[in-house]
């Protein structure tokens, strides 16, 4: 038998493959772990972006009181347990707020509901209340019965990092016409936004 026309690879050959394949997979570790954590801070802000977009197009759309947009511990209670939560953002949905005292009450619509964020997002605001209310007009309303946010930032456990032009974290911009806006770019989020919301996130 000619064993000179058996093919295959030897066990130094196996082993530089291995030692290559485990050099890539060292490499390609640590990029694909800020993939995904980029991937959460960016679904966040901008699910945060679009629920503020339908608040204020109901407000705008209804003319009948404000439509507000809150925070809350629970996003999945039953429609008449639905409470807002102003110590907390990692979950919010929003409402119309008939008799605009800025919370839910029994017989107010929800408009819509977003679940609560991965735990490894941390979410700091400029205002206590976690609480964003939009007339009818579809400005934002100022400070009455509750101080509404006007600045977001969404971090995680890296903080708030440069790279470049843009930063780890992200930022949403609210503007007093009820006009918002997010950003990940290190002015934005680390001259600008940062200081608003405590100078420090997470």
């Amino acid at each position: 038998m000619d064993r000179s026309s058996y093919k295959g690879f030897t066990l130094v050959e196996l082993m530089i493959t291995l030692t290559v394949a485990g050099i890539l997979v060292g490499l390609m570790v640590p990029n694909m772990r800020d993939f995904i954590r980029n991937n959460r801070l960016t679904g966040g802000v901008n699910d945060m972006l679009h629920s503020l977009q339908v608040a204020r197009t109901e407000a705008i759309k209804r003319q009948n009181g404000n439509v507000v947009m809150c925070g809350t511990a629970n996003p999945t209670a039953a429609d008449n347990a639905m409470a807002c939560d102003y110590a907390t953002f990692n979950g919010w949905f929003v409402f119309q707020d008939i008799n605009g005292n800025w919370q839910h009450d029994n017989g107010e619509p929800i408009i819509q509901r977003h679940g609560l964020l991965d735990p490894s997002v941390t979410v700091r605001t400029d205002a206590n209340d976690r609480i964003i209310s939009f007339s009818p007009s579809g400005f934002a309303n100022p400070a009455g019965v509750r101080v509404p946010v006007g600045t977001i930032v969404l971090c995680d456990s890296r903080g708030v990092l440069q790279f470049g032009n843009s930063a780890s974290a992200r930022a949403l911009l609210i503007a007093p016409t009820g006009r918002a806006r997010t950003s990940s770019t290190w002015a934005d989020v680390h001259d600008t936004a940062l200081p608003l919301v405590g100078g420090s996130c997470p």
